[in-house]
Parts: structure tokens; C-alpha cells; sequence
């Protein structure tokens, strides 16, 4: 287990299914609610209009290009994950400033770095969550991975460890006036918005390979996401890519589905990958199809 989740972090560096993206649904990243744009001097802002409910979501447009999220409703809000990289941190919180908040809650639901993003006069962060699994993964794996980020990013990524006021515990609850239901997942949480029909996972990614740690964890993934689909959940945020639609949550089942019928008929991991690369020739991330095809065939 600490392999896998040191893998998991390293990766963020670094018949249904045998389609290419041009003949996927046309409604892929199309979304029913009022949303637009706001170009900051950096990093991007798509805002999402659900009524009462707005979700802002940020594009961090850096090395990473990790996406936060502020969620407000009747005048309270709620920051899901902040970004890892210092420049982005200005930028931010004057944005929240702007559109009238002076004190917010904040949920780190992976990845607890970036202490200094909290080094701000301007916002009075009232509570800053996180949960026991992803507090263990920062004490174990995750912080001997910080090292590797650093060396491949530069010396603006924030390493130091956020310090949370409040663990979180599994189940429904409210933050600032907004239900949320919270999920541990092994080394931190998912956040399911019920409310707009949305969650908070951490990586989704239609169009990009996935990180598989074991045979089994295909199953989970495929059993994760069909579970929200059929909550009828129809937005999907994720910290490592652009939100997406229920329609780009079926493609990446389907993706998994493929990638456990490639993996059964092969014999070694090159040959996995070759069929792989040859039924997804446009994915991205195709360093999480190495590291998969390492630990799936150390593992056989």
C-alpha cells in the first residue's frame, strides 16, 4: 500500500471501450447549468450557476494545472482544495474578496500542501477540514513524494503541510449552511454536493489514462463512479482536470471495463501496453498507463 500511494502521487508529475475520442458523445464538458467564464491574470475562473448554489471553479493555469473550487450559498462559502503552486495563491483570494467574502471554510480533501495559501490579512479562513486518511497519507507516502514534486516543478510549489482545525468523519453534514456528503477514499475523501446534483472527486479525466494500483482497484473505480451516476449525480469536479458530465463519467467506465478485458488477455506489461496505446491512441496522462502497467503485472 505505501507503493501504491506513493505511485499515486509521483503520477501527478509524470468493445465499448476501442474508440477514439472523435466518435465519443457530443455532450462531453457541455453543461445544462448557467456557466461562464472569467479570465484572471493567470489562472481562469468557469463559474457554475445552480440558483441559490454557485460553484466557481478555478483553473490554476501553472505547472500542475490543479483546479480549486469555491462553492457559496446565501452568503457563506466553501473552498474545495487550494492550490499547490505559490502564485496562484494572490490570485485567488483576492478573487474571493472581490465577489464579497471576508471569511470562508476551506476542505483539503488530498494533497495537505501549500500552508502558506492561508498567509493572507484579506480572508479569516473560520475552519480548515481534512479527514484522518488523508492526515496519515501526508505523515507517510505522500510526504516522502513532496522531494519528486519539488524536483520536476520549481521552488514556487508550497511544500509546507496545511494543519487542519477539523477532522471530518464519513457521512452527511453541513459546512457554512451547505449540505455535503463526505466519502473517505484510502487517502482522503470525495465531497458529494447533493443539492446540485454534483461531487468533488479526485481525478476523473475522460480523456486520460488512469492510475490502476492492482486488478481489483479496477472494480473499485468502475463501482465508485456507477454509484454516483446512479445518485444521478451530473457534474464532476476534479482537482486534476476540467469538470465533466455524467456522459464523460460513462466513457472512463467504459475505458475500465476495456483496460480489465486487455489486461486479462495479456502476457506481459508491453503487451498491454501496446493494446492499450492501440484502442486509446489520444489519451493523455500516459505516464499513469506505465506506472498502471508496472504494479499490474509486479502484482501478476
Amino acid at each position: 500500500m505505501k507503493n501504491i500511494i506513493t505511485a499515486l502521487v509521483y503520477g501527478i508529475i509524470v468493445a465499448v471501450g476501442i474508440q477514439e475520442i472523435s466518435s465519443q458523445e457530443p455532450s462531453m464538458r457541455t453543461f445544462n447549468e448557467n456557466t461562464k467564464a472569467v479570465q484572471l491574470d493567470k489562472g481562469t475562473m468557469q463559474i457554475f450557476d445552480y440558483g441559490q448554489t454557485k460553484v466557481h471553479v478555478y483553473e490554476t493555469k501553472g505547472f500542475f494545472n490543479t483546479h480549486a473550487f469555491f462553492i457559496e450559498k446565501n452568503g457563506k462559502g466553501v473552498l474545495i482544495e487550494t492550490p499547490p503552486m505559490k502564485d496562484n495563491y494572490k490570485e485567488l483570494v483576492n478573487y474571493i474578496v472581490d465577489i464579497g467574502y471576508t471569511n470562508i471554510d476551506v476542505m483539503v480533501s488530498y494533497h495537505l500542501i501549500g500552508k502558506h495559501f492561508f498567509d493572507t490579512d484579506k480572508l479569516k479562513f473560520n475552519h480548515i477540514y481534512s479527514n484522518q486518511e488523508s492526515l496519515d497519507y501526508m505523515t507517510n507516502s505522500g510526504n516522502e513524494s513532496l522531494s519528486k514534486l519539488a524536483e520536476v516543478s520549481s521552488e514556487d510549489l508550497d511544500e509546507t503541510t496545511i494543519v487542519p482545525t477539523d477532522l471530518l468523519e464519513a457521512g452527511a453534514q453541513e459546512i457554512s449552511g451547505i449540505p455535503f456528503i463526505i466519502t473517505p477514499t484510502g487517502f482522503g475523501f470525495d465531497v458529494e454536493m447533493p443539492e446540485i446534483k454534483a461531487v468533488h472527486l479526485h481525478m476523473v479525466g475522460h480523456d486520460n489514462h488512469t492510475m490502476i494500483f492492482n486488478s481489483e482497484f479496477i472494480d473499485t473505480v468502475i463501482n465508485e463512479l456507477s454509484a454516483f451516476q446512479e445518485k444521478g449525480y451530473a457534474t464532476y469536479f476534479s482537482s486534476h482536470s476540467a469538470p465533466e458530465t455524467s456522459g464523460d463519467v460513462t466513457v472512463k467506465i467504459n475505458y475500465l471495463k476495456e483496460m480489465k478485458a486487455i489486461l486479462s488477455a495479456s502476457k506481459n506489461s508491453e503487451e498491454f501496453i501496446q493494446k492499450m496505446d492501440k484502442a486509446y491512441p489520444n489519451f493523455g496522462w500516459r505516464n499513469y498507463l506505465l506506472g498502471s502497467a508496472n504494479m499490474l503485472f509486479t502484482e501478476n
